[in-house]
């Protein structure tokens, strides 16, 4: 809390402090807050706290002048970053009976806060729909803070009626007042309303990137992927667009919308520009695409330039599946040989099979003999791997 406000705040209470308070608090209560409101205005927070844990303990007995002491403690300790002294300075003063409703109603409302920053939504809730059942005036950022307790505490109807009451008291709501209304309204699956949230953000500015991956993701969550994929170009030709992930991400939905080749050559021409750097993860990507758009010359040759440059077993399989369906059975052997050696396969005894079958075709009758005999150990493949091995006897 921004430390102006917290003085505007305790400057409020001592000006006020001849009417509000009248008789009710002592004369070295009011001295004593005197004091600790130079050591604040100084920054002398450390010394204001002791001076009022040291008063709080002194004056226990007297309702009014302990709840009111505690509330300046819990300020300190917020200044001081200390969120969980603050809370059990403001529960312990929120016990005393018979406090004035206005009093109450300021330390609810100050202790619900506390309670959200440290994530007691239960607790939050409950003492933020205290305070607001008798609030009069509310202002738009508490009632957001009400909206989000009731977030937390999945009571959706509930945190939609305050966002919606937040948002239209003011010219220029915060950005976090969209946003969370825009995750209650989806979790209630009111999906078109949320998606003219989402695009008022984006109106209110459209150059923020995250607002379109937003959009983007919105869509792809409803498995729209054709309109997700419309977000993220929008933004690419917006010239928003700089970070590697949202690239690959846009590549990897033309093949969803069933244009892998135009997602194929959008990457190449990143990786051509530098703006996506050519590893194994990228161009396994790439050769996925090549491979969706039937282009298996193209996805042989970036495979292959990705388990050069990162071996894995995973590629060497896949590798090893293109070679076998265009029947160039020395390289599927030896593939699959690759991908075994490498490991970690998802079906290893399949494999072999595989590689069994591309050496019995290739001629290579030991090889294949011995990739078969260890498939055949496997009882799902026994049958089949013994089949070729009878013709190699």
């Amino acid at each position: 809390m921004p430390v102006l406000r917290v003085l505007i705040l305790l400057t409020a209470l001592l000006a006020g402090s001849a009417t509000a308070w009248g008789q009710s608090v002592t004369r070295p209560t009011f001295v004593a807050l005197e004091e600790v409101q130079v050591m604040m205005e100084e920054e002398r927070f450390t010394e204001a706290l002791e001076k009022l844990e040291a008063l709080a303990e002194e004056i226990s007995d007297v309702p009014y002048d302990f709840a009111l002491t505690n509330q300046y403690l819990a300020h300190v300790s917020i200044m001081l970053d200390d969120a969980a002294r603050a809370q059990a300075a403001l529960q312990a003063a929120l016990s005393m009976e018979d406090l004035p409703a206005d009093l109450r109603q300021n330390m609810n409302l100050f202790y619900g806060t506390v309670l959200l920053s440290n994530e007691e939504y239960e607790l939050a809730l409950e003492a933020l729909e205290e305070w607001y059942a008798l609030a009069e005036l509310p202002q738009p950022s508490q009632i957001f803070s009400l909206a989000f307790a009731n977030y937390h505490n999945d009571n959706l109807p509930r945190a939609e009626e305050m966002l919606d009451k937040a948002i239209g008291m003011v010219n220029t709501p915060q950005e976090s007042w969209y946003q969370l209304l825009y995750r209650v309204l989806f979790d209630q699956r009111k999906y078109e309303r949320a998606e003219d949230v989402l695009k008022i953000m984006i109106e209110r500015s459209p150059n923020n990137i995250s607002h379109w991956r937003m959009l983007a993701s919105h869509y792809l969550q409803l498995e729209d992927s054709a309109e997700g994929l419309a977000a993220m170009m929008n933004a690419h030709f917006a010239e928003l667009i700089q970070s590697e992930t949202d690239l690959k991400q846009i590549v990897s939905l033309w093949g969803y919308v069933d244009a892998p080749e135009r997602g194929a050559r959008l990457m190449e021409q990143w990786i051509e520009e530098e703006r996506i750097e050519p590893d194994a993860e990228a161009l396994k990507q790439l050769g996925n695409l090549w491979l969706m758009s039937r282009e298996r010359s193209n996805a042989i040759s970036v495979l292959t330039e990705a388990a050069a440059i990162a071996p894995d077993g995973k590629t060497y399989e896949l590798l090893g599946g293109i070679y076998f369906e265009e029947e160039d059975w020395p390289a599927a052997y030896a593939s699959y040989q690759s991908a075994l050696r490498e490991g970690e396969l998802d079906e290893p005894a399949q494999v072999s099979l595989l590689a069994g079958i591309s050496a019995y075709r290739a001629g290579l009758n030991d090889e294949a003999r011995e990739a078969l005999e260890i498939a055949a150990e496997n009882e799902d493949l026994k049958d089949q791997a013994e089949s070729v091995l009878n013709n190699l006897r």
